[in-house]
């Protein structure tokens, strides 16, 4: 079956894989950290701000992907289908082969290694064997996700995308719910070994999809039908099924008749000098790019994006630290509140913060939530034993999570706002790396904090930042860019 001429079909496969990312998010950010942080493992604030730093680190230069995607495929298995296979089960394989190690916290670096500043480098980034099993789990990760994309915009109509993509936003909830809660439930009771199994499983039969439904009918087929009196069957004379290197790592998914055209013909030759025109395609992008980032409101806007999640990362970190070795918390009780409640708050309140930042506008959207975000940090690190009362944390925990969501959604209402149309894609993505790289920091900086400040000090001084790191916001120009710039 084809997913090009099944809407339904075309619909499921897009959300399993979504649901397929939520998984491992969940399971790695909530069951797995909440597990390491018991009071048993022997493992501090530290050393798990690394292994949640890694988590999100690939995510930050996810954008890197997409030129590799698109110059490289193998026509034969369709255009988009070979990368989602790759990176699934090399995914499913590294993960799946932690069920091999008994002692997976012993896989956790304790020591600064002695030796140059290299390897303490290395050690501040990636502590040990277990952080870099989930720091290349999470790449491939984050490649399934890129080739999902592209998929999607290969092959849903202008009517379908409003709908497809409120569906698979959600089904990534739905993933960081399972991961979190479900497989959280199972570790609790069978131990984190069951955990990892129950992941795999899942995944391997998500990756089903992928493998069994095609994209299109073949398209070499297609490209013959097309042209049937050329000898050349791809691009640069490729025959079908090799390996097909574009043209361009910019240019947008050409139609199957697009492709069909001959790209070396005498007349694109005599045009373009006898050269390839790709190197001066990618070298207007980045010049683009940096007139794009010239303009106040969209540096302003970078500026934020960095800074802006660092102290949910770090906030994350401490608290799951704190109320697993100070304040009483089970593995199975973090899990139920994070996994559960708090990813379902999260998914209405993505929802809200759309409707919302259409209705008064982004930038006082994000204004309202990062000031209640930092008044809620604030409070809760000034009242004494705040924490040690299991109903107050759990209303930080889901608090946060709501605050947290609309903030996101308005900012990337706010992106796009100020991104230019000429180079809309490749700017907000750019946007959505330094969201992840803020997080990213934030979480290598946990165990830092935790070394010299307490809990609340660390919630107090979150809260301060997050209040002024929004107030640049105040001075940008939505409609900076298209005025400035040229459509």
């Amino acid at each position: 079956m084809y997913l090009s001429d099944n809407k339904t079909l075309r619909m499921l496969t897009l959300c399993g894989l979504y649901l397929a990312q939520g998984i491992p998010w969940g399971f790695v950010t909530i069951t797995f950290a909440a597990w390491l942080a018991e009071p048993a493992q022997g493992i501090t604030a530290k050393q798990l701000g690394p292994i949640l730093a890694v988590a999100t680190l690939p995510w930050s230069f996810k954008f890197l992907w997409g030129p590799l995607m698109d110059r490289f495929t193998i026509r034969s298995l369709g255009r988009r289908r070979p990368w989602i296979i790759l990176a699934q089960s090399m995914a499913i394989l590294i993960l799946g082969s932690m069920m091999l190690i008994n002692d997976l916290p012993n896989l956790i670096w304790t020591q600064t290694p002695e030796g140059s500043g290299w390897s303490q480098v290395i050690f501040s980034l990636v502590p040990g064997p277990l952080a870099a099993l989930i720091l290349l789990a999470n790449i491939f990760i984050s490649l399934q996700d890129v080739a999902v994309d592209a998929l999607a915009v290969d092959l849903l109509a202008e009517n379908e995308r409003g709908r497809a993509n409120g569906l698979m936003y959600a089904s990534n909830y739905l993933g960081t719910a399972i991961g979190g809660a479900g497989l959280g439930y199972i570790v609790s009771q069978y131990g984190i070994q069951a955990g990892l199994a129950g992941q795999a499983l899942l995944l391997a039969g998500i990756m089903l999809m992928p493998i069994c439904f095609r994209e299109r009918p073949s398209e070499s087929n297609q490209i013959e039908n097309a042209n049937p009196h050329s000898e050349q069957t791809a691009p640069a004379g490729l025959p079908a099924g090799r390996l097909d290197l574009a043209a361009s790592p910019y240019r947008p998914p050409a139609s199957v008749t697009d492709r069909a055209l001959p790209q070396t013909t005498p007349a694109v030759v005599q045009k373009s000098g006898g050269r390839n025109a790709s190197p001066n395609v990618s070298r207007s992008v980045f010049v683009n790019l940096f007139r794009a980032f010239s303009l106040r409101a969209t540096l302003l806007g970078a500026i934020i994006a960095l800074g802006v999640k660092i102290g949910s990362g770090a906030i994350t970190v401490v608290l799951l630290d704190y109320l697993m070795k100070e304040g009483g918390w089970t593995q199975a009780q973090y899990t139920s509140v994070t996994g559960g409640w708090a990813v379902m708050l999260g998914l209405g309140g993505s929802i809200a913060g759309g409707f919302l930042a259409d209705i008064f506008g982004p930038k006082k959207v994000i204004l309202a939530a990062s000031l209640m975000l930092g008044t809620l940090w604030l409070s809760m690190g000034s009242i004494d034993g705040a924490l040690n009362n299991p109903n107050v944390a759990t209303v930080l925990l889901l608090g946060q999570e709501l605050l947290l969501a609309l903030l996101s959604v308005s900012l990337f209402a706010l992106f796009m706002s100020i991104s230019w149309p000429r180079i809309a894609a490749t700017q907000f993505t750019t946007y959505m790396a330094f969201l992840n790289l803020s997080t990213t920091l934030g979480s290598y900086s946990a165990g830092h904090l935790s070394n010299d400040y307490t809990a609340t000090q660390i919630l107090m001084f979150a809260g301060i930042v997050q209040a002024l790191i929004v107030l640049p916001v105040l001075f940008i120009d939505p409609q900076q860019t298209r005025r400035v710039l040229p459509d």
